[in-house]
């Protein structure tokens, strides 16, 4: 039978939160704004940068893409700034500044909807509905990721990842890296994500999605109108501090989830 495939909204939002220190102690003021993609405290202030390909360079990103099976190979044949040449592949270019006076440790965080995404305890990439791609960076025309390299989304053998329900009422699969040294007031990271996109085999049919030949189970309430997929990024100061993960957890505590409410599953 002939189906019809029909486009997703995928809403990409950004949340930051920064912290600084008071009168050198261990307390830390902590703050977050959802309006904008900066929020400043004390001299800790950080700005998530996100762009696409245009057609005379990078600009700045757009929200509300729409979403269609990709065609092609997402880890095919790239561009000179290392992105797939597949149609219908978002870009979502995403680095951080650190615009304030002094150096950071940064921590990034992305929340994919667990429905789209093969979590825990397989996390089997092939079986994503919704895939993301982690940054690459060029250099004198090399492609390489930055996956494990600048950005840490591992300990061990395992991921940096919990699941919890955001206020939408939707579980997602949190996944989370640390930038590998403290930045300098003004530097910014490399790319972390890069872009996402539909696999191949997705399709909706009678009201009901699909993918991989079986049907992909919802959520209550889930709405492909508005399906996101939010990102948060944590700020450190770096002084006394030896690395990112030690910093964040003095200042924030141990499995700390940003958007708050339960969590689990954490690795």
């Amino acid at each position: 039978m002939k189906t019809k495939r029909k486009a997703l909204l995928l809403s990409l939002c950004a949340v930051l939160l920064v912290v600084a220190s008071v009168m050198g102690t261990m307390a830390y003021l902590t703050s977050s704004d959802n309006k904008t993609n900066t929020f400043t405290v004390g001299n800790v202030s950080i700005d998530l940068i996100e762009q696409q390909r245009g057609e005379n360079g990078l600009v700045p990103f757009e929200q509300n893409k729409k979403l269609y099976p990709i065609v092609g190979s997402a880890q095919g044949e790239k561009d000179e700034y290392g992105m797939p040449l597949a149609k219908n592949y978002v870009d979502k270019m995403v680095t951080i500044e650190n615009t304030g006076s002094e150096k950071a440790y940064i921590r990034f965080y992305f929340a994919i909807p667990a429905a789209l995404d093969d979590g825990y305890e397989t996390f089997n990439a092939g079986m994503n509905v919704l895939h993301f791609n982690f940054g690459n960076k060029v250099v004198n025309g090399a492609i390489s990721s930055t996956e494990g390299v600048e950005w840490i989304w591992t300990h061990g053998s395992k991921w940096n990842y919990f699941e919890t329900t955001l206020s939408d009422g939707i579980k997602y699969n949190v996944y989370y890296a640390d930038y590998y040294q403290a930045v300098d007031a003004g530097a910014t990271t490399e790319q972390l994500v890069q872009g996402v996109y539909l696999d191949k085999t997705f399709d909706i049919k009678d009201g009901k999605c699909y993918a991989f030949g079986k049907e992909v189970t919802l959520d209550d309430g889930w709405n492909w109108n508005s399906v996101s997929c939010p990102v948060f990024a944590v700020a450190c100061q770096a002084e006394g501090f030896d690395s990112a993960s030690e910093a964040i957890e003095a200042a924030f505590g141990a499995n700390y989830n940003p958007w708050g409410g339960a969590a689990s599953n954490w690795q």
